[in-house]
């Protein structure tokens, strides 16, 4: 297995790359990834990597530039370049950097890269300084980390010496994510352990290339701040192992919150989709990730739990305000964010627009007064915030199928 890394600075271009090949089938692992220059030369320090697949236009230190360094410093990696430019100085100067393919982005196929992968094969194994490959496939690795979740299927010590990147050695904690889809279905704490426990078969897998892009980006999101390892369950959970302390030193309860916010936005921005997560306390060593992970399923959110902040903020704002003038624009300016995007998330989370929210909470309410008041109809109008006795009638019945008194005398 030899190791790639692949340096774009778009993030959805290196989304798309990651789920476009099946890179083990052609005896590549995905290593790891940099968005310019300078973040592939750190990272090549600290990783071995084998064949580096990099954009020719990227700010700051570009392709061509860092391949120079790569040629200087590692000269055994095998560079493949990719440009949305079909530009021959750029092809000329890519192959005087050695490069040993030069891939149009938007017209390369999976055949192509497949032909790219094969040359840089083929001239890795012809090359006695080439490092050694590493042990574990991407899916070894995956269930040797799931292995970990459990007591009946924690490995020993031998085995765990597979894992790469040592920092298995303190203090950590677990968090959860699932894709707001997979996040509705409610689990009591029995049955979530069940879920836990369940072989890989496949069962209940939602879109996969649409989890799988959402494990990127947390993957992404997580190391190059925090560290530790992000793998997956049955294309449905998203598990981190992390260790208690961020690479800037911070360690409070406080500043992981504001951080799985920051990551749920990030995976909204880029995706479009949103997520649910939680997170276990700190625990002292690798044998306490059973403990921890099972405190991560028990704190799963629920119900309206499962919505963002910025979601409850305005749910709890229509709850309060019920009766008084509700408008899209109050509501982003009390949650500080811009009324087409919380429009979007509200759509998104609640599975109903802002305005038809509003109307059925009020729906609901009117519904409430009729059976334990003896209201009059114009009145209950009014104790909702219509004015209009005859709008709200209206209104009433398009969701009720009935008019308020058909619905009080039923």
């Amino acid at each position: 297995m030899w190791n790639l890394m692949v340096v774009e600075d778009e993030a959805l271009v290196r989304v798309g790359l990651r789920y476009m090949v099946d890179w083990e089938s052609h005896d590549v692992h995905w290593k790891a990834e940099a968005s310019n220059g300078e973040e592939a030369l750190r990272l090549m320090e600290e990783q071995d990597i084998h064949i580096v697949m990099t954009d020719i236009r990227m700010p700051g230190m570009d392709g061509l530039a860092l391949a120079d360094q790569i040629k200087e410093r590692y000269s055994h990696v095998q560079i493949i370049f990719l440009s949305s430019y079909d530009n021959f100085p750029y092809v000329k100067e890519a192959l005087r950097l050695g490069a040993i393919d030069y891939l149009h982005k938007p017209t390369m196929a999976e055949e192509e890269i497949a032909g790219a992968l094969t040359k840089a094969k083929l001239l890795l194994e012809k090359d006695s300084s080439t490092r050694s490959k590493p042990g574990l496939s991407e899916q070894e690795k995956n269930d040797l980390l799931l292995s970990l979740l459990d007591t009946y299927t924690f490995p020993d010590r031998a085995a765990l010496k597979e894992l790469q990147g040592g920092w298995l050695t303190g203090p950590l904690w677990v968090c959860l994510f699932r894709v707001r889809d997979d996040a509705h279905q409610e689990l009591t704490a029995a049955e979530a352990h069940l879920e836990s426990g369940r072989a890989s078969t496949g069962d209940n897998e939602g879109d996969p290339l649409k989890f799988l892009s959402v494990r990127y980006v947390i993957d992404e999101y997580v190391s190059r701040d925090w560290g530790g390892d992000v793998f997956h369950r049955n294309h449905r959970e998203i598990i981190w192992l992390a260790p208690a302390t961020d690479k800037a030193g911070r360690t409070g309860a406080k500043d992981r919150g504001k951080y799985l916010e920051r990551l749920r936005q990030k995976v909204f921005d880029i995706l479009n989709e949103v997520i649910v997560f939680s997170a276990s306390g700190d625990y002292k060593s690798l044998e306490d990730i059973p403990a921890a992970y099972m405190e991560a399923l028990l704190r799963f959110p629920i119900n309206k739990q499962s919505d963002s902040h910025h979601v409850r903020m305005v749910k709890e704002y229509i709850d309060a305000h019920l009766v008084e003038e509700l408008s899209l624009q109050k509501a982003s300016e009390m949650t500080g964010i811009t009324a087409g995007y919380l429009s979007r998330i509200f759509q998104r989370e609640i599975g109903e627009s802002f305005s038809e929210y509003i109307i059925r909470n009020k729906m609901t309410h009117a519904q409430r007064l009729l059976r334990e008041s003896s209201m009059k109809v114009y009145e209950v109008a009014a104790a909702v915030g219509y004015a209009n006795p005859h709008y709200f009638s209206k209104l009433f019945k398009e969701r009720t199928g009935m008019t308020p008194l058909e619905y009080r005398n039923r």
